[in-house]
């Protein structure tokens, strides 16, 4: 167990970017990429054009034509080439410039940086550092978004934010019963700070919950009133690309034979666009309730409660934003802030580790 004093830390200085290439970061929903649509998003600073190719794969590129600098997302495709809606330059899914309409040959510095992509669906992932040194093993993949034993729902949001404000407020549930009053609910349960581990380099935060009614949110569908059982929550920083959330609910009073153990998940996936936003995309499931309807409620209650974060952090950004250089905010951490300051240690090693 790793412990963090109360102490002083600056926030996030929209000066300075704080996050690092050498890592997958979520690029998007495969579903995005149907009907050989371009989608252009911006990506650590980066704008990037994605789509599907005639195989089924995925593409990634810079999103500018070189002649001009018009977005190729603005274009359309032909076949796997892609070409620009101004001057009609074509260009191959590895960003090599193939054909200028107007000339017979194309400039052989004609190209386009592309970027390694991996589908693990229901999400895409890519790597925007030096390509020799991605490794596909470490991309992650949530097979139980792919299990019909499951349900989930999952959406996206920008947020004018820097990404670790979103990091750090998932590391630290106690804001639960003032920002989710009418979400998730004034949970009492949250008043406690939890025990924060470091597994590695991930940091996690372990909270048990025993001979208690359910909260609303995971009594959904389960219908047990003010029966007592067991929860234990788990919320681990995997990177400074993905958090994992986990409620391990178990009925200590199941009848022989009967199902005694319940999960419920979190995915919050952020990816940088500059230093002052982000993508947030998110994905909730739970392995019982598992009936038409229940997507359709995880999403209500999901989607409200996060736009509830993201008024909370914009307005937090926006003062630091505004705050003349050098940055002036000094912050007091409590107690329940160990995870949150141990997440800033974690994206700290990462950027340490890129710049040797």
């Amino acid at each position: 167990m790793s412990s963090t004093p109360i102490g002083q830390c600056q926030p996030y200085d929209p000066r300075n970017a704080n996050y690092p290439l050498n890592l997958w970061w979520v690029a998007g929903r495969s579903e995005e990429l149907e009907d050989g649509k371009l989608v252009s998003r911006k990506l650590l600073g980066t704008d990037v054009l994605l789509y599907r190719k005639s195989d089924g794969s995925v593409a990634a590129m810079e999103d500018r034509c070189i002649h001009r600098g018009l977005p190729l997302s603005m274009g359309w495709l032909d076949g796997d080439k892609v070409v620009c809606r101004y001057h009609g330059f074509k260009y191959s899914h590895e960003g090599k410039l193939v054909e200028i309409p107007t000339q017979e040959r194309c400039p052989k510095r004609g190209a386009l940086r592309t970027f390694p992509i991996v589908e693990r669906a229901p999400f895409l992932w890519i790597w925007m550092g030096p390509e020799e040194e991605a490794d596909i093993e470490e991309v992650s993949d949530f097979p139980w978004l792919r299990d019909p034993n499951w349900v989930w729902a999952g959406g996206h949001l920008n947020i004018m934010a820097n990404y670790m404000l979103l990091k750090e407020n998932v590391l630290d549930l106690t804001h639960f019963p003032f920002v989710h009053q009418t979400t998730f609910g004034a949970l009492d349960d949250y008043e406690a700070a939890a025990t924060f581990v470091q597994e590695g380099s991930r940091v996690a935060f372990i909270k048990e919950f025993n001979n208690q009614p359910l909260s609303p949110i995971y009594n959904k569908d389960l219908e047990w009133g003010d029966r007592l059982v067991n929860r234990t929550d788990k919320g681990m920083s995997v990177s400074p690309a993905e958090h994992l959330f986990t409620a391990t609910i178990v009925d200590p009073n199941a009848e022989p034979g009967e199902r005694s153990e319940y999960l419920f998940r979190f995915q919050h996936l952020t990816t940088p666009e500059t230093n002052t936003t982000h993508h947030y995309w998110w994905a909730a499931s739970r392995n019982y309730g598992v009936h038409d309807n229940a997507s359709a409620w995880i999403a209500s209650i999901a989607q409200t409660a996060f736009a509830e974060d993201k008024e909370v952090l914009e307005a937090i950004q926006r003062r630091i934003n505004e705050s003349p250089a050098p940055l002036e905010l000094p912050e007091v951490s409590a107690i329940a802030d160990q995870g949150g300051l141990m997440a800033r240690r974690q994206l700290q090693a990462y950027m340490e580790r890129e710049s040797r």
